[in-house]
């Protein structure tokens, strides 16, 4: 038990730092009507990585070493977050009252285009199909502490941004869906909500894979919306829907041998389910002590 323990330790934390920012980034993603955004900044941010991994195999590049750093992983990094660094940009002018087709069509091509891509090249070089299988499941069971530390700093760095202007990032999210913006300088804000959620995308894919931050981002937010409208309730709620999910997730992993994130993500569409059960009661135990007249 105690061996068990210690081995979910460094996952659980790790899982636990996802959620305080995927929490909070979800309740943005929903209230601006964009919801495949993560997975497509996330896919985009694997084609990067995919890129890297094609010039590593192609230049021997892993054998390369800049003191104590890999030069093959800082160069899948740097290509990574340049193109989400890129795709925040055309996703900050593509949101224009003059451009009729939505925004989401756009997010989707993006999506099937980066996806296409990365498959494309993984096919053309060796262990694709564990790569493949690496960027959708991730490898959080796995995890360690020194990328605990780095997913601590990195996503400490973000919130704290985005507390100290919170109020222009949900005045922002809140008004999205209208032409008129009272933000001013829309479109840089705009720029830097995409940056850090990519950024935050890029730290939270490498540890969880594609598939369990889109559950972490999006599960968590619907949750918190069946009971709250406020801002900070929702993050609690979130945060708390998620660490009870990803608690049963590990335990069972470890428990009958299976892959720790489809378990997470199963749960956590169990909890959905139980809190939109719930809160279908309550507004009918509601009605009946206040009936409408």
């Amino acid at each position: 038990m105690l061996f068990n323990l210690q081995f979910i330790l460094a996952p659980l934390v790790a899982s636990l730092v996802l959620l305080t920012l995927t929490s909070y980034f979800g309740i943005h993603v929903l209230k601006r009507e964009i919801i495949f955004i993560d997975i497509a900044l996330a896919q985009i941010a694997v084609l990067g990585s995919v890129i890297a991994i094609y010039l590593e195999h192609t230049f021997q590049l892993h054998e390369v070493m800049i003191g104590k750093w890999n030069l093959s992983d800082t160069l899948a990094y740097i290509i990574s977050l340049l193109f989400c660094l890129g795709a925040a940009l055309l996703f900050t002018f593509l949101k224009n009252p003059k451009i009729k087709t939505p925004i989401e069509a756009f997010i989707g091509i993006a999506y099937a285009f980066a996806t296409t891509a990365a498959v494309i090249i993984l096919d053309k070089g060796a262990g694709g199909d564990v790569h493949l299988h690496d960027m959708l499941a991730g490898v959080l069971l796995w995890t360690d502490w020194p990328q605990v530390l780095r997913l601590v700093i990195v996503f400490a760095l973000i919130g704290a941004f985005h507390y100290v202007y919170r109020k222009k990032f949900m005045q922002l999210t809140d008004s999205y869906q209208g032409n008129a913006l009272p933000v001013k300088r829309r479109k840089l804000w705009d720029f830097l909500f995409y940056a850090t959620f990519g950024v935050m995308i890029i730290e939270s894919v490498r540890i969880a894979g594609i598939l369990t931050v889109f559950a972490f981002l999006i599960i968590p937010a619907s949750i918190s919306a069946l009971f709250s409208t406020q801002w900070r309730n929702r993050i609690i709620i979130g945060l708390v829907s998620g660490l009870v999910a990803v608690v049963l997730g590990l335990h069972f992993s470890l428990t009958l041998d299976l892959t720790a994130s489809p378990l997470i993500i199963l749960f956590l569409g169990l909890i959905l389910l139980i809190g939109a059960i719930v809160r279908k009661i309550v507004v009918n135990i509601r009605s009946q002590h206040h009936p409408v007249k």
